[in-house]
């Protein structure tokens, strides 16, 4: 049986607010889509929430050197640590993709990608809050890595829909490029979300 008692579970902490962070940035992409206005204002806080991020990241680096005990072993904590890091320079990308690309209102499967990515950081954030007791939450940390493989699969069939789609012949140059990039980008993201599900289904096999 594993426990957390007198092993810093505060650790944990650091990693939802990082998930948040990412949610946040996810948010952020569906606002622009859905209103262009708000690019310049989103790549702005996108950066300051890359930052934030960021300085989390180091800080439980720097934190994890004078622990004796932590809650899971460092290096599986590194690696959640700086893979959900990761998720949000990824989603700062997007963001700044459809800035590049002058993406303009999103489509209808552009939105729905956006979707994902929101409920793949909000499955995050529940897991990362749900491992503080892995043995009492086994269950449902295990139900909630198999909805974001779920949502990663819906994810990649939407990429080789939309890529399908821009290559029919009927669209211009430009417009293949512009969007080509951008769902490449949530793609990534949506891959790297899978990552940090993918890490969590493995701490919870070590450990429960």
């Amino acid at each position: 049986m594993f426990s957390l008692v007198n092993k810093h579970e505060e650790f944990f902490d650091f990693l939802v607010t990082n998930a948040e962070y990412f949610h946040k940035g996810t948010l952020m992409v569906k606002e622009v889509l859905q209103d262009p206005g708000k690019l310049e204002r989103c790549s702005k806080e996108i950066r300051e929430i890359e930052h934030m991020a960021d300085a989390i990241t180091h800080d439980v680096a720097n934190k994890m050197k004078h622990v004796f005990i932590t809650p899971i072993d460092r290096e599986d904590f590194y690696m959640l640590t700086s893979t959900l890091d990761d998720c949000v320079d990824d989603i700062k990308d997007v963001i700044f993709s459809l800035r590049i690309y002058h993406a303009g209102l999103g489509r209808e499967k552009t939105l729905r990608m956006a979707d994902i990515l929101v409920e793949l950081s909000n499955e995050l954030i529940v897991l990362f809050r749900l491992l503080k007791n892995i043995d009492k939450n086994e269950t449902e940390l295990t139900e909630r890595t198999r909805k974001i493989n779920s949502l990663e699969s819906e994810a990649d069939t939407i990429y080789r829909d939309v890529i399908s789609d821009l290559f029919d012949g009927s669209h211009d140059a430009v417009d293949i490029i512009r969007w080509k990039e951008i769902m490449e980008t949530m793609e990534d993201t949506a891959d790297q979300a899978e990552r940090v599900g993918n890490l969590i289904k493995e701490v919870v096999m070590k450990y429960a």
